[in-house]
């Protein structure tokens, strides 16, 4: 009985643990023709970034998984110019609240507190940059 109650304990308590993971992504967005092939790992966002900003052509610059853990700063790096440091401040039933700081090289650009939602991920209008736009992407998985 102690080691069933030990082991249930245990597993909760893993489980606690592996937790949802907030992916971003660095993405170049602009116009091309013919308009390029979208990575495969863009593919959910195209058509809302086709839509919203008007781009047809997608790359990725890079991306970055990490754990969200309530109260603790994650570091995303999605690439070397560009970074986030994400700390959950509340983990709800449907959404976590999260503090957003976007930083490029040490210089923070800008702050934000939002509510994210797995399948509802966070876009942010960046700069134009290499002939395109910036998009950054957050998103709870």
């Amino acid at each position: 009985m102690r080691f069933l109650l030990a082991a249930l304990l245990w597993m909760s308590a893993a489980g606690l643990q592996a937790g949802d993971r907030i992916w971003s992504a660095l993405v170049l967005a602009n116009n091309e023709k013919p308009a390029r092939e979208v990575p495969a790992n863009l593919e959910d966002f195209a058509p809302t970034i086709r839509k919203v900003f008007g781009y047809n052509s997608l790359y990725l610059l890079g991306d970055k998984k990490r754990d969200l853990v309530s109260g603790k700063e994650e570091w995303l790096v999605p690439s070397k110019e560009f970074f986030f440091k994400v700390q959950v401040l509340a983990k709800k039933p449907t959404y976590y609240e999260l503090r957003i700081e976007l930083y490029r090289g040490d210089k923070l650009l800008v702050t934000s507190e939002a509510r994210l939602a797995k399948d509802a991920p966070l876009y942010i209008r960046g700069p134009q940059w290499g002939g395109g736009q910036l998009v950054f992407l957050l998103e709870v998985q």
